[in-house]
Order: structure tokens, then C-alpha cells, then sequence
């Protein structure tokens, strides 16, 4: 993961985070990281949120276990 990028993790439940100045670049960085969560047995819960703090757009999606 790169600086921006995070992922938490609780039993059934996970928050993919991305971060950056490009809204499109957040948005390809969040895209790859609920791929990858997908592929392993995750699914997208909710739509996803962003935040900008005039600096960074933030993008965070919340997933569950399938």
C-alpha cells in the first residue's frame, strides 16, 4: 500500500481507504483496492464516501464478509 491507502480490518467488516489531491487518482487507487477485497470474498456495503479537506480527496468504502 502506498502512502494514502489503508485498509482496517474487524471480523466480517472493513474500511478501504485511498487518498489524493487527483479525485482520479483516488478513485483508481479505492477502484483496485474493493477489486482485490472482492476477489478474496468481500463485498461493498453501502456506496462509497468522500471527503475533501481542501488538500486530498478521501475515499473510503466500507465491505463485509460474503
Amino acid at each position: 500500500m502506498s502512502e494514502g491507502d489503508d485498509v482496517e480490518i474487524e471480523e466480517g467488516y472493513i474500511i478501504v481507504r485511498s487518498a489524493s489531491p487527483v479525485l482520479a487518482s483516488a478513485s483508481n487507487k479505492l477502484s483496485t483496492w474493493v477489486t482485490m477485497k472482492m476477489e478474496s470474498g468481500w463485498a461493498p456495503h453501502g456506496p462509497p464516501q468522500i471527503h475533501h479537506d481542501g488538500e486530498k480527496f478521501y475515499l473510503i468504502q466500507a465491505m463485509i464478509s460474503s
